[in-house]
């Protein structure tokens, strides 16, 4: 743990607040400390706020949420673009202990209508789009008292933010209730999982604003001095690793306020601007930076990062191939994959202090209990597939993970800790991985997206970034499809380029076959798609977040299996 961190995340302390423990302490250090470093949708304007702006206004929001009635304990959905308001408001929240509910923008009236249901939160704070849609279904959510808009002219029956922050003095004082501890209810993530509606994860004052000071240290690599830029927007658990990470470390968190749909270019061109020393971004960025026309683009004076000298990935595992091309194309930046989930900080990764393997999610966190376990709760032996688990003890401290699944109908906390058959407990993460002689971890898939063909265990991972590589490859989706043989085999929904769409059915076998020689070239044999079928990209289902629903395609595999049976 890096010794400007103000407080160890390896042993849970007996009091904590971020507002106080974290944000006011870097601001007494150092008044003019910058914590974040935002700049609006055309890098036209920036601000700078220090550490001393956010530890002020927590004090003040926490007074306003209080003349609100807005009270400890109860929970308050937050919908805003890359504003600054996103990040005083959470840091309110974790100060008064209202726990923070952020949510995506993408969200629609119904399913803000259901997260205000499940959640019972009294309070929406949101952009006018966001409390538009909100009013829309309020009368729906017998719980919400409050609503604010954070921008615009409030309508009837909502509170102007502004307005009514205007009223509390600047020097406002709010003592952090007595009664919060460091395992008080802090903040709540809708999963966006692959089946069913989406379930809440609640974590503790400590698990992830605490505890991603582990993630800042060993994965991110920041100290006051770093700038770090992180590509996801607010309604995902990773724009939190962003910031507890970032602050816990003294670092500043740069914020570009973008509202449009992906560009690389316009990503280069921030870098440029910028004095970004330190960037994560999903694979699918990764992989779009890396394409010719973008790293032609990367070579001139407007595309050349102006100070970035670590990259992070994170979300799905990253292609080797992406890997050594980022290397290649800056000069040795490589690019640091990491495992973690909503549920979790970063409890994997490589790290700086070990060698990247590429293609890798690298060594466990320092004073995190990750291993990989078989069926049985024994840790696994080197090269054997297990699953990736927490390990739950006594004499281990490790809270870097949360309270537990909110039961929508009784409340109750499920925190899904396992009893295996040799008595010890674990945290199962739903993911399989290997892990090889040095100690690096493999990712091989969902637990239940892994292919068992003929005594074969496939990760539909490897298949995808195969299939990816084929110059007619857009996207693919893997999945297992029954067999009367080999249980099952794998299959491939393949998306195309509109120039590889074939136009006969001749064409179409060819390219099947064409594919799937590609694939056993490039891969393992044994794990080539035995069935290709090519679909629009709209064919394959996805998750609000983009992840394809993997489930469904199966489904669709085992409905089409026995309707052919029953044609027999």
């Amino acid at each position: 743990m890096a010794s400007t961190a103000p407080v160890s995340p390896l042993r849970l302390p007996s009091s904590f607040n971020f507002a106080t423990d974290v944000v006011e302490h870097w601001a007494n250090k150092d008044p003019s400390h910058v914590a974040l470093y935002w700049t609006d949708q055309s890098l036209s304007s920036t601000k700078k706020l220090t550490y001393s702006h956010f530890a002020r206004q927590s004090q003040r929001i926490a007074a306003l949420f209080a003349s609100l009635g807005i009270k400890q304990g109860e929970t308050a959905i937050l919908i805003s673009p890359r504003i600054l308001q996103w990040w005083e408001i959470g840091t309110a929240c974790l100060h008064a202990g209202v726990v923070m509910c952020p949510c995506t923008m993408l969200l629609v009236d119904k399913d803000i209508e259901y997260r205000l249901q499940v959640s019972h939160a009294t309070t929406f704070i949101g952009d006018s789009t966001s409390v538009a849609k909100c009013l829309k279904i309020r009368s729906k959510c017998p719980n919400l008292r409050t609503v604010i808009q954070l921008d615009g002219n409030a309508p009837d029956g909502v509170i102007d933010f502004r307005t009514a922050l205007s009223k509390i003095p600047s020097d406002a004082a709010f003592p952090v209730p007595s009664c919060l501890g460091p395992n008080s209810p802090g903040m709540i993530f809708f999963t966006s999982g692959t089946t069913g509606p989406p379930k809440m994860v609640l974590h503790t004052q400590t698990s992830y604003p605490l505890a991603h000071a582990l993630t800042g240290t060993h994965w991110l690599d920041l100290s006051p001095g770093k700038i770090y830029w992180n590509l996801s927007e607010q309604g995902w658990g990773k724009a939190a690793w962003a910031w507890f990470s970032t602050w816990n470390c003294g670092g500043t968190l740069f914020v570009h306020d973008d509202r449009l749909s992906f560009n690389p270019r316009r990503t280069l061109e921030v870098l440029n601007k910028f004095p970004i020393t330190t960037l994560c971004a999903p694979p699918t960025v990764y992989r779009q930076l890396v394409l010719d026309e973008n790293r032609q683009f990367f070579t001139t004076p407007q595309g050349k990062p102006q100070a970035l000298v670590h990259c992070c990935g994170a979300g799905e595992p990253l292609n080797e191939s992406v890997v050594c091309t980022w290397k290649e194309m800056t000069d040795g930046i490589e690019i640091f994959d990491a495992y973690g989930q909503t549920e979790t900080v970063v409890v994997c990764a490589n790290q700086k202090v070990n060698k990247v393997k590429p293609g890798s999610m690298g060594k466990p966190i320092p004073g995190v209990p990750l291993v990989i376990i078989d069926t049985e709760g024994n840790v696994t032996k080197d090269a054997e597939e297990g699953d990736i688990a927490i390990s739950i003890s006594d004499d281990l401290e490790f809270f870097g993970f949360f309270q537990g699944y909110i039961d929508k109908a009784t409340g109750k906390l499920d925190n899904k800790i396992s009893t295996l058959p040799n008595g010890k407990r674990f945290f199962l993460t739903g993911d399989r991985a290997t892990r090889d002689e040095d100690g690096y971890f493999w990712f091989v898939g969902r637990a239940d997206d892994v292919i068992n063909s003929a005594g074969y265990r496939i990760g539909p991972f490897e298949v995808e970034s195969t299939l990816k590589l084929h110059p007619s490859v857009v996207e693919s989706a893997v999945v297992g499809s029954p067999d009367s043989t080999r249980d099952e085999v794998v299959k491939a929904f393949v998306v195309l380029t509109s120039a590889a769409t074939p136009s006969s059915a001749t064409a179409s076998e060819k390219l099947v076959a064409e594919l799937q020689n590609f694939c056993k070239k490039n891969a393992a044999p044994y794990k080539y798609p035995r069935k290709i079928e090519f679909v629009d990209a709209a064919f394959l289902p996805k998750t609000i977040s983009g992840k394809i629903k993997r489930a469904e395609l199966k489904a669709l595999e085992s409905r089409r299996f026995d309707e052919g049976r029953a044609k027999l």
